[in-house]
């Protein structure tokens, strides 16, 4: 569903209008838009594309500029939505400077573009829920602090119990948020990772600067690196 579809009778209860936003069409295109930005910057970084290149590609790389229609009936061609969207970058470039335009996809291959792009999306919905994890622990914390005399009925097997404090139960709330909030955070450094291999997972079309370059577009996107693509 594209963000301006009208919302489905649940989303308003399983979805925000922002997490719709980082997971739709226009979404998933930026996100490989960003790719190939980084791509080209990292690139002129390590000395094989002209910094100017570099440039005119990172100016093209907004989704605003591209037709949806076209790019969906390229996808269907195609088999994958990154083969028309580079061949609409590059046209985009080439109206601009038809030098620079040799230059965008320097080095990378469809899967490159589609699963780093993915993992920026994931990366921005990662900060969305820390985000609301975080306030949402702010919330308990006061009440656990507002409520920490304040008695209820304990309950044992759905029964009345001993009493306890509403305070206590709040802060077993806030405890089981905030272990869930150090598991995302320790979930960042295995999922948001760079994929880029090339066309045959070698980075062979870079020669010996394949490595370097790797390293400067994981640097650029802010992404872990991994041993190998």
């Amino acid at each position: 569903m594209s963000a301006n579809s009208p919302p489905g009778l649940l989303d308003a209860l399983f979805r925000t209008d922002a997490m719709r936003e980082i997971f739709s069409d226009r979404g998933r295109l930026q996100g490989m838009l960003d790719f190939e930005a980084a791509l080209a910057r990292a690139t002129a970084r390590a000395g094989i594309t002209p910094g100017p290149a570099a440039m005119q590609i990172e100016s093209q790389c907004r989704a605003d500029l591209f037709d949806a229609g076209a790019l969906s009936r390229g996808t269907a061609a195609a088999g994958n939505p990154a083969i028309p969207m580079v061949k609409a970058l590059t046209t985009l470039v080439e109206s601009r400077d038809r030098d620079a335009a040799r230059f965008v996809h320097w080095g990378a291959t469809s899967q490159d573009a589609m699963d780093t792009g993915l993992v920026l999306q994931l990366r921005s919905a990662l900060e969305l829920i820390e985000a609301g994890l975080g306030n949402l622990s702010d919330a308990l914390a006061g009440l656990a602090r507002q409520h920490k005399r304040t008695p209820v009925a304990g309950r044992t097997l759905m029964q009345q119990a001993v009493p306890v404090t509403f305070g206590l139960k709040a802060a077993g709330w806030l405890s089981a948020i905030e272990r869930h909030r150090q598991r995302l955070m320790d979930l960042r450094p295995r999922a948001l990772v760079l994929q880029f291999g090339g066309a045959a997972g070698t980075l062979a079309s870079l020669g010996n600067r394949g490595i370097a370059v790797a390293a400067a577009l994981a640097d650029e996107l802010k992404l872990s690196l991994p041993d190998i693509p």
